[in-house]
């Protein structure tokens, strides 16, 4: 239910949350390992989430190739990423097994309720991944509504509200059917409105309790 999306770029700290974390994600842009330290990340945790997010000066299709290789849970690659070259990660992911998150970012609002199933649908039909992320800047407690309502569909969804008022969407989506949440390790974050690891525990540690 929780990932830890690993912001830390001193590959001696980032080991060491790999080691004490059971699911993680390592945004591989910002901890920017070189080539040959990839294979030690995997050696600690193959419950992983793999991605690179496009930057300036980082050669995101070597880091996802060489990353592959070592079989992570899931990869994520953005929905709008240029076609030749998501085609070919598809391609790699199914050769070495790997399931597929493709993901939606918005940073500065909540499209319609309309366009975000077309866009779902579009991409299951296309593409066929595992999962689709939806995340998206939530500026009014509308906005919140709408991500929770993407949930009512069948299809395999992670919906996470960036930004303060984003916050309790990125808490209740997987009591609703949204695979799973992102959270920080301790106070760096990799999105706006990313809750830390502890604060999410204790929360759904206290709502499995008020059930029982």
């Amino acid at each position: 239910m929780i990932c830890v999306s690993i912001a830390e770029k001193d590959l001696k700290k980032v080991c060491n949350i790999l080691k004490n974390h059971r699911f993680c994600e390592l945004r591989l842009d910002l901890i920017k390992p070189s080539i040959s330290d990839i294979e030690k990340l995997f050696s600690f945790n193959n419950k992983l989430i793999i991605t690179c997010r496009e930057k300036e000066g980082i050669d995101r299709m070597v880091y996802l190739k060489e990353a592959l290789q070592f079989k992570p849970d899931y990869i994520d690659i953005e929905i709008d990423m240029e076609l030749e070259g998501k085609k070919h990660i598809i391609d790699l992911s199914e050769k070495y097994g790997v399931k597929r998150i493709h993901s939606y970012h918005n940073y500065t609002q909540t499209p319609s309720i309309e366009w975000l199933n077309h866009l779902i649908e579009k991409e299951f039909v296309e593409f066929k991944p595992s999962i689709v992320k939806i995340a998206t800047m939530v500026n009014s407690e509308s906005d919140n509504l709408k991500l929770l309502s993407l949930l009512m569909d069948d299809y395999p969804l992670v919906v996470i509200g960036m930004g303060d008022m984003g916050k309790k969407t990125r808490l209740l989506a997987p009591l609703l059917g949204s695979k799973f949440t992102f959270v920080s390790f301790n106070e760096k974050k990799t999105a706006p409105g990313q809750i830390d690891f502890q604060k999410a525990e204790r929360f759904y540690s206290c709502f499995r309790e008020t059930i029982k």
